[in-house]
């Protein structure tokens, strides 16, 4: 009986080391028709693990990927608003330029102010363009309120606020897909300093603020400098604060004006009896030129102060060229940045594939010498199985 036992536990054992003979043979077979050398998890749980999380690696920069497309074509979108703004201002200032010229008649003016109010109106359709999901683009962080209104009187007020949508391109960057409006067309630095020039000139002065700048950020003084004669044929000056007579001296221009933070510089040809009122702006509203240029239309060519006045207003439009053009140039940046990104997405996709590769794709030639040498056991453990589970004592007897 105990032999009995033994001959048909043999016999099990051997059946079992040939069915997991068959199965490494048929694990081969797979593996060679799939390309795959893992076909399950449980063939190398730790390859596995790595796998799953290049998978989701993948699936993270496939989102990046989408984000950087979108950002692309918000960002490029944005880049030709701005374009155009730059030439409506520089189309602006040039035609102000034009408005300085003494020979216009007064229609002459008139049809000058028509071309502004024109620009001004196209300007202000431009800045409240909506992109293709119909977001305002210059609304800041709140695109779905259209961000410039003008009121009765001319005057252009902003809705949005002064933040940036941003968008997530990779792990550690985040990318400003807009611009606000405030900060682009309503908060320029003024080309004079510190202050707005208002000129009470004498006819044929041709008497202009460069610059006055003011390093003390609390005086919120409004300053007046009137110019008069001087017994030598030079001019002196007084300055007041506020309407009180703070300092009067010879007028040197090379020194200019200088009063505790205060430095005044001026150019041009002045008259005696001249004066500039200067009240504090540190920033300026491309809107407001876009309203004075066409109040001033209407004044005669041969009032100098607002000559004067026009004079400043072709150094607003300039500066809010240039302070467009900056703009622009940031964007363009950020487009660089998207590409650089891209670009980096895809070396580290490309890597990913690689590391899957390793970990996923078969050896071939290895495979085929695993399976040649499967085939074979299996081959030999058949052969011997057959000439031995028919061995009994009967067949010696």
């Amino acid at each position: 009986m105990l032999n009995r036992i033994s001959s048909f536990h043999n016999y099990q054992s051997v059946q079992n080391d040939l069915r997991r003979s068959e199965a490494k043979v048929h694990h081969n077979q797979a593996q060679l028709a799939s390309g795959k050398k893992l076909m399950k998890a449980s063939d190398d749980p730790l390859a596995t693990h790595y796998i799953q999380n290049i998978g989701q690696q993948k699936e993270q920069l496939r989102q990046y990927t989408d984000a950087i497309v979108l950002t692309r074509n918000r960002l490029e979108h944005h880049e030709v608003i701005i374009s155009n703004a730059e030439e409506f201002t520089d189309d602006a200032k040039r035609t102000v330029m034009e408005m300085i010229n003494g020979s216009l008649s007064p229609e002459d003016r008139l049809a000058k102010r028509r071309e502004i109010e024109e620009l001004a109106n196209n300007f202000l359709n431009l800045v409240n363009v909506q992109d293709e999901s119909g977001n305002y683009i210059f609304a800041g962080t709140k695109p779905k309120n259209q961000p410039f209104f003008r009121d009765k009187d001319g005057y252009v007020t902003y809705a949005g606020d002064d933040y940036q949508r941003k968008m997530k391109i990779s792990n550690s960057l985040e990318m400003p897909i807009n611009n606000p409006g405030s900060k682009l067309f309503m908060e320029i630095d003024n080309p004079f300093g510190s202050y707005e020039p208002q000129y009470n000139l004498k006819e044929a002065s041709e008497l202009l603020l460069e610059r006055a700048i003011n390093t003390n950020p609390d005086d919120q003084s409004e300053y007046k400098v009137t110019f008069v004669d001087m017994p030598d044929g030079k001019y002196g000056y007084q300055l007041e604060r506020d309407g009180s007579v703070v300092k009067a001296d010879v007028f040197n221009p090379a020194e200019g004006i200088k009063f505790e933070e205060l430095t005044i510089q001026v150019k041009g040809q002045l008259t005696k009896g001249d004066e500039i009122t200067l009240d504090r702006r540190d920033t300026y509203s491309i809107f407001d030129t876009f309203k004075d240029a066409m109040s001033l239309s209407s004044g005669s060519v041969s009032d100098a102060s607002n000559t004067a006045k026009l004079h400043q207003i072709t150094q607003e439009f300039h500066a809010a060229f240039i302070h467009l053009n900056k703009a622009r140039t940031d964007v363009g940046a950020r487009l660089s940045t998207l590409d650089i990104q891209e670009e980096q997405h895809e070396d580290f996709k490309m890597t990913l594939a690689k590391s899957k590769s390793n970990f996923e794709d078969l050896d071939y030639a290895e495979a085929i010498i695993e399976f040649n040498e499967n085939s074979r056991a299996l081959q030999a453990s058949q052969q011997a199985f057959g000439k031995t589970k028919d061995l009994t004592l009967f067949n010696y007897i």
